[in-house]
């Protein structure tokens, strides 16, 4: 089996015109899954004049056209779900079942958008004159880059070309240098499934580089990027020069908040899964608990146990829960914010490093963590770790305080709340800033509702039918339907 991978443009893979390659390794044993070339200015100009004249065919395609396209390549993409899976598992580490639901999530999503693609709606708004229409138009936007991560790199770019290619926009992608196989696979199926030549792009490269030339490419018009934030910011500087629009999804410190009255058991459970799924690497896990001091001493024997049962190891085996971070940078962030919080204070109750074991050995896998005691000063409490670390801090009876404690961040994306008490969960689903709040559950999503966050969380909405309003222009039209000259002055009529 070959592991030369290439972009692809125009509906074809292609080497690109330049030599340097990179390297996409295994991060649960460090062998090599694949290579894909570096992107050159001139691939990235050709990925977008191919993106561009797709555009203006694309958008002339009647939206049941485009819907039903796109259904074709949901379909032809489910069918080959289990190769794009293990492709995925193997290049960025997570369990297989977790890489099987990405591919699957990401058909869904395109489906979802599939069928919006015809409900794109304006409106004749009322004139002052009879003979005069006012119509109200939404075009789509023209050329998107969608700049994916490594974490969800297929799902999260799905939030991005679903609605894109429904609204009528040509689109060139890139993904993560940490995990651009499964997209260039998935790229090449939607080509064959009968998406038109350059309608959907990939270019590989460094995000630091290529990325950033994309961004600035003359013909792209919308850059939507799901990153973190100094990523973020940097787009929105570079789009910022020829007044691109933009829409990022960002970073999160997601706060979780339980209170004395609520089942500690669907607590524990809840909690355990969102903080330590896909070993951490989830913009809206729950980094940090708040906990009411009558509770806080079951709850963090419960979670404790929970998370000791959590299995760690190859995502390619079978009974495996989670898998390895993804590179060695990663593991000595996520380590680095267990040690400032011991440091400062905060009880170990499990975890706190690599797994014992050689089986771990060639990997970079990091334990289910659990942080008792832990307050505001500790790094877990206030930065990002994108790691299976959760910090808990015991909280008193002024609810007030303790939602100020929860939004003292720059971020806003998620929150969860636990209570039995109607009037404490209405208050925090006021209170709460964050983009979404989870109240009794925690990360029950659906595609039908928009995802996206408050502050330096992000600028736009991905998800439901608002989202492929990202990508539409809206244009009113003045249509004087009348027979006699109008000038703006009497005197152009003397």
């Amino acid at each position: 089996m070959t592991n030369q991978y290439d972009m692809v443009i125009d509906g074809r893979f292609v080497k690109g015109s330049g030599t340097n390659r990179l390297e996409v390794r295994n991060p649960s044993n460090g062998e090599l899954v694949g290579t894909v070339p570096v992107a050159t200015e001139a691939d990235i100009d050709a990925a977008c004049r191919s993106a561009q004249a797709a555009f203006l065919g694309w958008r002339k395609t009647p939206g049941a056209t485009r819907g039903q396209m796109m259904m074709n390549v949901s379909q032809a993409i489910r069918t080959r779900a289990d190769e794009i899976a293990r492709l995925l598992t193997r290049e960025q580490g997570k369990t297989l079942a977790n890489a099987k639901g990405e591919v699957l999530g990401f058909c869904a999503l395109i489906q979802f958008y599939a069928e919006e693609a015809r409900r794109i709606e304006g409106k004749l708004v009322d004139s002052d004159d009879v003979d005069r229409l006012i119509l109200v138009m939404r075009q789509p936007i023209g050329v998107v880059a969608a700049i994916a991560p490594w974490n969800d790199p297929l799902f999260l770019l799905s939030r991005m070309i679903g609605p894109a290619l429904a609204a009528g926009c040509a689109v060139v992608s890139k993904p993560s240098s940490e995990t651009p196989l499964a997209t260039t696979l998935t790229a090449s199926i939607a080509a064959e499934a009968g998406l038109p030549p350059g309608v959907w792009n990939v270019i590989t490269g460094p995000g630091g580089t290529v990325g950033e030339m994309l961004t600035e490419h003359p013909i792209v018009r919308k850059v939507s990027l799901t990153g973190g934030l100094d990523g973020g910011k940097r787009v929105m500087a570079l789009a910022a020069k020829e007044i691109k629009r933009v829409t990022l999804e960002l970073g999160g410190q997601c706060a979780g908040i339980v209170w004395h009255d609520f089942d500690l058991d669907r607590v524990a459970d809840g909690v355990v899964f969102q903080a330590f799924r896909a070993s951490g690497q989830v913009c809206n896990r729950v980094n940090r608990l708040y906990v009411h001091r009558d509770i806080v001493n079951e709850l963090v024997k419960k979670i404790t146990v929970l998370a000791r049962r959590v299995i760690v190891g190859d995502g390619m085996k079978e009974g495996v829960d989670i898998g390895p971070l993804i590179n060695a940078q990663q593991w000595e962030w996520v380590d680095s914010h267990v040690q400032d919080a011991k440091a400062k204070g905060a009880k170990l109750e499990c975890g706190g490093g690599k797994p014992e074991g050689i089986e771990y050995g060639g990997g970079f896998f990091y334990a289910p963590t659990v942080l008792s005691n832990c307050n505001p000063t500790m790094r877990v409490m206030s930065e990002e770790t994108f790691g299976p670390v959760l910090g808990i801090q015991t909280v008193d009876d002024d609810l007030e305080s303790v939602f100020d404690l929860a939004n003292n961040t720059p971020y806003g994306l998620s929150a969860y709340f636990y209570s039995d008490d109607r009037i404490r969960c209405y208050q925090a689903m006021h209170r709460l800033e964050a983009g979404s709040v989870w109240i009794n559950d925690i990360h029950k999503t659906y595609l039908q509702a928009p995802y996206g966050g408050m502050r330096q969380s992000g600028i736009g909405r991905e998800q439901g039918s608002i989202a492929i309003d990202e990508y539409l222009e809206w244009k009113t039209v003045y249509w004087d339907m009348s027979d006699k000259p109008r000038g703006a002055y009497a005197c152009v009529h003397r």
